[in-house]
């Protein structure tokens, strides 16, 4: 994970920051295109997501993945708890605007402010222009806030194997996250912290994803400077 106070980074440290970086991403962005399996939900209770928070601590977000790991913790001892958490999951983010917190850009952007709005058309046209195809199973608007995360993994995956300088690498992610992102994902995670949820793992989960958001954009942009490399 990038370091707290990133300093200066070799070559191969950005690498391996981008690899790490893009595994959160990835993780993120799983969490949102569906239902938490069960299998899933059991691995998490068994350790399984003890690294990734730790790592997360280690950056600086201690508050926001304590507060994530508090809300699975509370599940320990819930009776079919995956179902418990995929109501939570439907309430939250397949329901109307009012009574959720719709995981699609066009909710919260643009002069209408509703489905398949200017934000799903741009983001559909860039998809297209990056060669990039929807999975055919994940049958959701362009815009869906599962898409653009799973988006910056493939910027963060390609641009390490373009050969790019790192500077211009950096300069690219801060754009698509600054563009595509942070228009938008405040007032959705707002939303989350307002829906009534049975337990607190998405409104948690979205908390730490703004935070964890930010903090790689701050990142992105030192990189993009220039100075923050050895």
């Amino acid at each position: 994970m990038m370091a707290a106070n990133r300093g200066e980074l070799t070559a191969a440290e950005w690498q391996q920051a981008c690899q790490q970086r893009a595994a959160v991403y990835g993780w993120f962005s799983s969490l949102y295109a569906k239902e938490l399996p069960a299998a899933t939900l059991a691995a998490y209770e068994a350790g399984e997501l003890v690294t990734l928070l730790e790592g997360l601590r280690r950056i600086g977000l201690e508050g926001p993945s304590q507060r994530l790991q508090q809300a699975f913790d509370s599940l320990r001892e819930v009776p079919h708890a995956h179902l418990e958490l995929a109501a939570d999951f439907a309430h939250a983010f397949l329901l109307d605007a009012k009574a959720g917190a719709l995981p699609y850009a066009s909710c919260y952007t643009g002069k209408t402010q509703e489905f398949f709005g200017e934000a799903e058309q741009r983001m559909r046209s860039f998809l297209e222009q990056s060669a990039l195809a929807l999975q055919e199973e994940f049958k959701e608007p362009a815009d869906h806030l599962a898409i653009y995360l799973a988006v910056m993994v493939k910027l963060i995956e390609q641009a390490g194997a373009s050969g790019m300088p790192l500077t211009i690498q950096a300069l690219d992610q801060a754009a698509f996250l600054q563009d595509g992102l942070m228009d938008w994902l405040t007032l959705f995670v707002e939303k989350c912290q307002q829906v009534g949820t049975r337990y607190d793992v998405y409104p948690a989960l979205a908390s730490l994803l703004l935070a964890f958001v930010q903090q790689d954009q701050s990142f992105l942009q030192d990189m993009a400077q220039g100075d923050a490399l050895a």
